[in-house]
């Protein structure tokens, strides 16, 4: 019998400013998706199962289950994105407690409300308690707080995949990020970041976010969510 599946839905509260550097920009100027890319999202569940089972197989069955689930982002009503030029303190690779101090442009999200992420699953109770376990996305930045319920999405607060657009689509003048999503072959080997596995596991995706630009200033913009019409 093929189980019933059921939609999780996760609010993620940030403690502070969110985070997110798209993949394959500089980390010296490092532009940020308001948006998490599911693939973090993904890995970041399963690695709170690890750090909270203190099992790394409780982690790669946790992979198994929700490398393949459908999985949907509704970003709140009013976002503000802030670009500035700032040091930081960021942990060395090669010296245990300690620290090194980096400059760089990086650029920061504020959240009217929480990112809400949807999980469509046959096994409900396991990914709950995953978001339950969740307390960062990323590896310094975005602490959170999880709260889950269950529901259905309205797929129109939530971003869409892009194939093509042109001058009359509905997601003309909406943001545009590339993000990472895992590839349909990719094993729990290939993320682990203690594996020698020489596969990469992540393809490319276009994502176009239910927002529209409200006001923008020199280094801030201001947007608000507006429904796709499909």
């Amino acid at each position: 019998m093929t189980a019933m599946l059921e939609w999780i839905r996760a609010e993620l509260e940030f403690a502070a400013f969110f985070s997110y550097r798209i993949p394959g920009s500089s980390p010296s100027y490092a532009l940020c998706a308001p948006i998490p890319s599911p693939a973090a999202v993904r890995l970041a569940l399963v690695d709170a199962v690890i750090r909270h089972t203190g099992s790394v197989a409780r982690g790669r069955d946790f992979f198994g289950l929700i490398k393949g689930a459908r999985l949907e982002l509704e970003p709140p009503p009013r976002l503000a994105a802030m670009r500035c030029f700032l040091k930081r303190l960021k942990p060395a690779k090669d010296r245990p407690a300690s620290v090194l101090e980096s400059t760089g442009t990086r650029e920061y999200w504020l959240m009217d409300g929480p990112l809400v992420v949807w999980v469509n699953t046959s096994h409900p109770d396991q990914v709950s308690q995953a978001f339950r376990w969740l307390r960062r996305l990323g590896t310094t930045d975005s602490i959170l707080t999880c709260r889950v319920d269950r529901g259905t999405p309205d797929l129109r607060l939530c971003s869409q995949v892009v194939v093509k657009i042109d001058a009359t689509s509905d997601l003309a003048g909406r943001p545009l990020y590339t993000l990472h999503e895992l590839g349909d072959d990719a094993q729990f080997d290939d993320v682990n970041p203690w594996s020698a596995s020489p596969r990469k596991p992540f393809v490319r995706r276009i994502y176009a976010l239910p927002l529209r630009r409200e006001r923008a200033g020199e280094n801030w913009v201001l947007y608000r969510r507006e429904p796709f019409k499909t």
